[in-house]
This record gives C-alpha cells, structure tokens and sequence, in this order.
C-alpha cells in the first residue's frame, strides 16, 4: 500500500512537471508586446507601440527599419498563416499534411502561381532601380529574423518542421493566390455547359443566359465529363486549408453629402471566415511617411489603408480572365492536339511533389498552346469521354506588377500620385474606392481584362482547335470602368456588374447587384452622412428581394388552413416578417428553409439529386432566383418527371411550403418562439488544425450566432440545406469606417483578433465585438494609444 502511495505520489508529480513544461514551451512561443529586444538586421532603434487589441504602432527612423519591424511584429503573429499561403499556392501543402492534399498540390501547380511568381520576382524586383527593393527586402529580412529567433508557434511543433526563409517570389505567388480566389470559372463554366447541354437554352432564360451559344457542342456521351470536373474543383476547393475571397462592399461619399465637409470612405472585404483573420492591421511611422493598413500574410505593403491625406478600400471586380477550352486530340497519336489546321505535340512538364510519410507523387503534366489540360490534374475527369479540357488564364501570360502597384498606393500622398499605381494592377481585379481630404472620391475597376470577339461567351467551355475562339489581347487600361466625383455625390460597389464602356460589356462573374442597390438605396434617403450612420449601412440585413418574394409571391398563393395549428402559426410569422434577418427573427428561419425547399423543387427533376445541392449554392442560381419566382409561366415549375400533368407554380411552392412547415417542426418543434435565425445561423472560425477534433476545442473561435444573410450588405454567406442549420461560410474579414475631417481617428474591426498564435491574449479578443456589430479605434500615431505596451527592437 505505502509503495502504491509513492508510485501514485511520483505520477502525479511527473504529471504536473509535464504539464509544467509544456505550459513553459507554450508561453516561450507567445509573442512578445514589451520589454526590449536585440535584433540582427536593423539599423537604429525601433519603437513598436501595441493597443490594446494588439496593433502595432511602429515608428522608425528610416523606411528600412519600419519594414524590417513590420515584417518581425507580421510574423510573430502570422508566420504559420504565411507559411500556409505560400505552401497553398506553391503546391507544397501534401509535404506537411500528407497524401489527402496531394489533390491540392496539383490543382496549384497546374495553374502555375509559383511560375508566375518567380518571373515577376526576376523580372520587377531584380531590378537595380526598382524603388521598392530594400523596404520589401526589408520586411522579408524581419520576417526571417523572427523564423531564426527559434520559438515558433506551436502548429510548426506539431507539424514537426520548420520553415525555410522567405523570398520576393513569395509575395508575387501570394498575390497570384489572392487573384485565383477571384475567378469562378473553374467552378460555373463546367457547370453552365453542362445545364446548357443537357437541358437547352430555353431552360436558361430565366437565369437570364437566353443568348449562350457554343461554337462546337459536347458530344452527349461526354456531358458527364463536364459535372465531373465541376465536382472535381469543388471538392479541391472543399480541402482548401485557407480562406477564399468570396465578395465586399465600399463607398465613398463627397463633402457635399458628408455632415463634416469632409469626404467619408467605408469599406468591408468579404473573405471565407477562418482563424486567423486574414487581414493584420499594423500603422507605420517613419520621417515623411504614415499608413494604418491591413496587410495580407507575407506581403509588405498595405493592401487597404489610409494616412493623413487620402484613404482606399476594395471590392473584387469579378471580370472573367480565365477560359476553358476543348481540345482536340489525334486519334492516331495521344500526343497531339489539333491547332486550327495541323497537328501539334502537347509539351509536357513533369512534376514531383514530396507526401508527408509516404512516397513522393511523381506524374506529367500535358500543356497545350492554352495552357494545363485539366484531365492530367483531375483523374476522375479523364474517365468520361475524349476530349482534353485546357485552361487559359491571364496569369499565364505575364509577370506582374501588383506589388510595384501597391507601394505606390502606400506612398501616395495625393490624387494624382494614386492613381498612377491603377494601371499597374494587372492581376487582380479589384473596385478601388477611394477619397481624400481635399474632397476628391473616385472608382477604378483594375486588372487586365481579357479582348475576346463578339461570338465568345467565355461562361461556356470554348472550341479549342479551330482558333476562332481565342483570346485576342486585352483592352488599355484607359477602357477599365471608373469615376471620378460623379454628380451624385458618391461612389460605391459590391462585386456588382460595371456599366459598359464604349458600348462594351466586360464579361464576369458578377453578383446579383442586390447589395449595390440596397446600398445606393440608403444613400440616397439621407442628404448628409456621418460615420454612426455607415455604421448602420454595414451592418444592414435587410433583404428586398427576399420580402418582394414572400409577399408578392408566395403569400396571395398559399391558402388558409385553421385545422393545421403549426401551419398557421408559421403563415402567421412569415406575414409579419420585416425582411431582416437579425439573430431573433423567425421569418428569416422560416423563409430560407422555404427557399431550399422551392428550389428543390424546380430544378431537382432537371438537374439530378446529386448535381443540385451544387447547382442550388451556386452564383448562377443565387444570381437569378428573383427572375425565376416572378415568372408563373417558367418552364422550371414544371416537374419532368410526372408525365401525366404538367405542375405550376403555385403547386410547386405550396409544396415547397409544406416541406417546410414539417422540416422545421421535426427540426425545432412546434414552438416558434425557439425557431430564431442566431440559433441556426452561426459563425465558426476554423483554424487549419482546428478542423478535427480535439483540436477544433484549442484553436478554433466560436460558435456566435450571427445575424446578416446572403446577399444582403452584411453578407453572412451559407449554403442552402435541407437541415436548416446554416454554418456561415464567410462574410466581412474587416471594417473600415473614415471621415477625413478626423483622418488620424477610423473605426475598424476584423472577425477573430491580430493574433494567430493560440497563446496571444489577441488571438480572439475582437470576436464577440464583431459579431455585435462593434468597433474599435485605429489612431495614425501612438500617442493617442491608451493602455500601450512598448516594445523596443534594438540593432544587435
């Protein structure tokens, strides 16, 4: 017994020493916000001023040393993040995390984001009197000073590897990532050919695709080639361990409509949630030069921000720069392709990719005068049919200057000097609002866009082999969409469609346009404007087209039924729904639990049970339900799989409606007092090793019920289901909120918090706010900072 007491005595102190260690190598690993520290590669002291919420305030003496401080303070709080990105879009991820993302590897390196980068790295910053070179040098050597310092953030030890230094191919390749994100081609071009194919155009009219036209049809045997390469992304998309940009909103309103006289600039992106945050917020002083900006892992220079005299903020401008083609193969030769008139050999790049535990995937590649053939990187897809799929792709066709073009918004210091960084965004397709304090507001669409001829429709898969259907170079700049002071009084966008220039619509991936109204709508109530009332513009949920529905649509036909107590009680909350969907509301429950159920039923006999919950979540559905529910006579009401009657619309949505009543009852139970949109619409930041449990407990961020919704201003994004639990999948990544008479004063807030190490005090210390719809202050100089710490990095 008394040596059982002493080995039990000896565990539990072993134990405790243990969980003493571990707790001893965990905070070794936490950043540091005070204190003073010596640092290899700085040339004079460097003050780093923290708020409380974990920004740093960085003044420096010289640029060099305020990068250098910039990309040490980046990446004590995002080195895994940065390190992720780049492995992403390098096709490096299956090295840390095993066979699964072999899948992921492939997909990156046949798009060649890495290539891309590596030219634009020797072509732009190899340049001697590239004006950017040191401070970009700089913030990468501050990066790698803090990889050398050796306490790393905990995922590297569970990892069990260690990054290699970073180098200016790694920002080029982030922003070649940033600029996939952009393009939906990949996803909606397989799946719009393949519904054009299968069911005819005249089904496509109310998605409002009645002039789609394909220079050569797919053979009908190989239809399923097209689903299956959509699925094929979308299940790579699935494994993806790093948020996906996914839409934004911004405005800029001139003095005359402003309560202060000065211009007003709001602005929030919209990106996949996921722990971190994407955006690092960071204000940097040194002699001549201020920014608070918002900084993408690995990349130097603010992508939006503001200083004393003019601020930006952005919105994608999806235009369409990627295409699809098919291919011709030689029936006598597999390795050959048709080119307009002859035969030509595919060239082939053979690629290795290095597994976790296991042996390395070695495998060619086949490229034709387009680019990848996608058959080579989706196996599933070669099953079905002959013919080889390529993709072309902008990227492919330069080397960019987004990284010059960022540092000149950086350093710009008025209008003028802005505006010559515009035309240097060539891969990304951005709207640019921008103001400042001498009155000016402005909006560019950047990024080249593809010239194509007028027979093109680049939303389909195009003949590859006849050269009638190639890209035949792109428009100047001067053509992109913009607009500088207009009359109205302000500028605004959300991923909405530009108007055409020169008679010319730039085709694109563009979003319904119901935000940019609702938007405009509220601008247009009031003849002055503060900041409390952007407030409310950004966190509006208010859903037009969603009440149109239900109270021009569906209520006049949906009769009373007084025996049914829970039918009645769910009409009766549906009548009184304002349109909101704030985390109390019924209605908001009730209504998009319908919306699945009604587009079950119109497009599931067309689409197939395993093509809609694709075809139901998809941008092109999304984009045209309205049109689709105010027409009664569309051919989609009609179920093709009865032959005996032909269905209408108002069967199909008493149907719809019925399902739901029983779905919600079943889910929830018959009191609607507990049937409340917080508790079924919820926001769970995933960390890459939080997506398997017991990790997701460590660190993960959430759940927060979450009001906002699709496609209305707080665009809270999640996918229809029959369960009527409806994880967010994105929604804004930060806020911004500027009234240049009060330029060293914004309000701003990101989802989660500064931090990505699990350890930091900031890792989530803004969630809750954000979810309430809350603020903080972000000052242009720390002597503003209440409650700062101080941190002093000192040459070694």
């Amino acid at each position: 017994m008394k040596k059982f007491k002493i080995f039990s005595l000896a565990l539990l102190l072993g134990i405790l020493m243990l969980i003493a260690a571990v707790w001893v190598y965990l905070e070794n690993t936490a950043p540091v916000y005070s204190g003073e520290m010596n640092i290899k590669g700085l040339q004079k002291e460097v003050i780093v001023n923290y708020d409380e919420y974990g920004v740093p305030y960085i003044e420096a003496g010289n640029a060099h040393d305020a990068y250098f401080a910039l990309g040490y303070a980046h990446a004590q709080e995002r080195l895994f993040q940065m390190e992720m990105i780049r492995r992403l879009s390098s096709g490096q991820l299956a090295e840390i995390l095993g066979s699964e993302l072999v899948s992921i590897d492939k997909s990156m390196l046949a798009l060649g984001i890495r290539d891309m980068g590596e030219r634009s790295a020797a072509k732009y910053f190899n340049q001697i009197d590239a004006p950017y070179k040191e401070i970009t040098q700089a913030y990468l050597n501050g990066i790698n000073a803090f990889i050398d310092k050796d306490t790393l953030p905990i995922e590297f030890a569970l990892m069990g590897f260690k990054p290699t230094h970073f180098v200016p191919a790694d920002i080029y390749t982030t922003i070649g990532y940033m600029s996939l994100t952009f393009s939906l081609a990949l996803s909606q071009d397989p799946l719009l050919t393949s519904l054009k194919e299968k069911l005819g155009n005249h089904y496509l009219i109310d998605l409002g695709m009645d002039s789609l036209s394909l220079s050569q049809n797919f053979p009908s045997e190989e239809n399923q080639m097209l689903t299956s390469l959509y699925q094929a992304h979308q299940k790579v998309s699935e494994l993806i361990p790093m948020p996906i940009w996914e839409a934004s909103n911004n405005w800029a309103i001139s003095p005359s409509h402003s309560k202060s006289g000065k211009a007003l600039l709001a602005n929030d992106t919209h990106i996949a949630y996921a722990q971190p945050s994407v955006w690092f917020e960071a204000v940097l002083n040194y002699p001549g030069f201020t920014m608070a900006g918002y900084y993408l892992a690995g990349v130097p220079f603010a992508v939006m921000g503001h200083n004393q005299t003019l601020g930006w903020g952005l919105t994608i401008f999806p235009f369409d720069n990627m295409d699809l083609y098919r291919e011709k193969q030689n029936p006598e030769n597999s390795n050959q392709y048709w080119v307009n008139d002859h035969w030509e050999n595919y060239q082939i790049k053979k690629h290795t990719i290095a597994v976790k535990d296991a042996e390395d995937v070695v495998y060619d590649l086949r490229f034709t005068r387009h680019g990848p053939i996608l058959n080579d990187v989706y196996p599933d897809v070669a099953v079905y049919g002959e013919s080889p799929i390529s993709l072309w792709w902008a990227l492919h066709t330069m080397e960019s200057e987004s990284v010059e073009a960022l540092y000149e918004f950086n350093t710009a210091q008025n209008f003028a000097q802005f505006a010559l960084g515009i035309a240097k965004v060539d891969l990304l397709g951005l709207n640019i609002v921008y103001g400042d304090v001498e009155g000016n507001i402005a909006w560019w669409g950047t990024g080249k866009i593809p010239e194509r001829a007028k027979h093109i429709n680049p939303s389909l898969i195009l003949d590859g082999a006849s050269g009638k259907d190639e890209v035949l170079g792109f428009y100047p700049n001067e053509l992109n969409p913009r607009s500088i002071n207009p009359e109205k009084g302000y500028v605004h966008t959300a991923n909405n469609a530009p108007p055409k220039v020169n008679g010319v619509f730039y085709p694109g991936y563009y979003y319904p346009g119901l935000r940019a109204n609702r938007i405009a709508e509220l601008l247009d109530e009031k003849p002055l404007w503060d900041i409390d009332g952007m407030k409310i513009i950004q966190n509006d949920h208010f859903g037009a087209r969603d009440l149109q529905i239900v109270q021009n649509v569906l209520l006049p036909i949906l009769p009373p039924k007084p025996e049914d107590e829970i039918f009645t009680n769910t009409l009766e909350a549906l009548k009184n729904w304002d349109g909101k969907t704030d985390i109390n509301s019924t209605g908001a429950v009730i209504y998009n639990q319908f919306l699945f159920f009604a587009l079950k039923a119109l497009t599931e006999d067309e689409i197939g049970e395993k093509q809609f919950p694709d075809f139901a979540n998809s941008l092109l559905l999304k984009s045209n339900i309205k049109g689709i529910f105010n027409n009664p006579n569309s051919i989609w009401w009609d179920n093709i799989n009865t032959t005996d009657q032909i269905e209408n619309q108002t069967q199909m949505l008493n149907l719809a409606f019925d399902q739901t009543v029983a779905a919600l009852a079943k889910q929830f139970g018959n009191d609607l007092n507990t049937w409340k949109w917080g508790k079924v619409h919820t926001v769970t930041h995933v960390h890459p090793i939080g997506r398997k449990a017991p990790m997701d407990k460590i660190f993960n961020v959430g759940p927060f019920p979450k009001s906002g919704s699709n496609e209305v201003v707080d665009k809270e994004a999640f996918d229809y289901n029959a369960d009527g639990i409806y994880p967010v999948k994105s929604g804004p990544a930060m806020r911004l909120l500027l009234d240049f008479a009060q330029a060293e004063k914004a309000l701003s807030i990101i989802p989660t918090g500064q931090s990505g190490n699990v350890m930091s005090p900031h890792y989530a210390d803004q969630a809750e706010m954000f979810v309430n719809g809350e603020y903080k202050t972000i000052y242009l100089n720390a002597s503003q900072i209440a409650n700062k710490k101080t941190l002093r990095l000192k040459p070694e």
